[in-house]
């Protein structure tokens, strides 16, 4: 990743930086961005640059082509890397915000030149800041594992549940097939996903029990 940008006091990613860290590209990060904007908050997620904001910008990295043509840019804050891993939904994302939030550990360890706003005071990192920074990280961290949805062994689990109790309920044969329909999509409606594939790990039990007592 190139210099560390800071932005309204953040330390902030381009999409094109974003997407490096997340092995896609930015048109991927900007289409996820468009079809998911409600999710995103300005100037907690993202800082969106227009106008002369955007031509300082631009001035003081010449040599980035990607930004030559571009009307409005958005900066990526720690929460919004996240909320773009979630919707990437691979693990390789997953892991890869991982490693992009242990970075910062390093980055206090030997910061980078920073580029600043003008008339902005140098930033400075303190205990403070780095008490700060880790109960970000362990926020953050939390917060994605609780976006984690089944592997397969989990998902095999889920589905076994499902068939015995279907045969438990449904001594004909000839009724099964109605009874799995059902039961599955109470399992979507109840955790509000398109498959059980997306039911959220820390919602397995749950999910198990709920099976388990589930009478059609």
């Amino acid at each position: 990743m190139s210099q560390l940008i800071v932005h309204g006091g953040m330390r902030v990613l381009t999409s094109a930086q974003l997407a490096d860290s997340y092995h896609t590209n930015a048109k991927i990060i900007n289409r996820n961005f468009g079809r998911n904007q409600d999710q995103f908050v300005e100037g907690e997620h993202y800082f969106q640059l227009t106008g002369e904001s955007l031509k300082a910008f631009k001035a003081e990295r010449p040599e980035d082509a990607s930004l030559k043509f571009a009307s409005s840019l958005n900066l990526w804050t720690e929460k919004g890397a996240w909320l773009h891993s979630s919707f990437l939904k691979s693990k390789r994302a997953k892991e890869a915000f991982t490693t992009l939030v242990n970075s910062y550990y390093s980055i206090l360890e030997a910061p980078p030149q920073q580029t600043m706003q003008q008339g902005q005071a140098p930033l400075a990192i303190t205990l403070e800041d780095y008490q700060q920074l880790e109960s970000r990280v362990t926020t953050l961290e939390d917060m994605l594992k609780q976006q984690v949805t089944l592997h397969s062994g989990e998902q095999s689990r889920l589905r076994a549940a499902v068939g015995e109790r279907v045969h438990a309920l449904a001594k004909d044969k000839g009724a099964r097939p109605a009874l799995f329909r059902a039961i599955y999509s109470a399992i979507k409606e109840r955790y509000q996903v398109g498959s059980y594939r997306d039911v959220k790990q820390h919602e397995l039990q749950d999910a198990l029990k709920f099976v388990a007592t589930w009478e059609g």
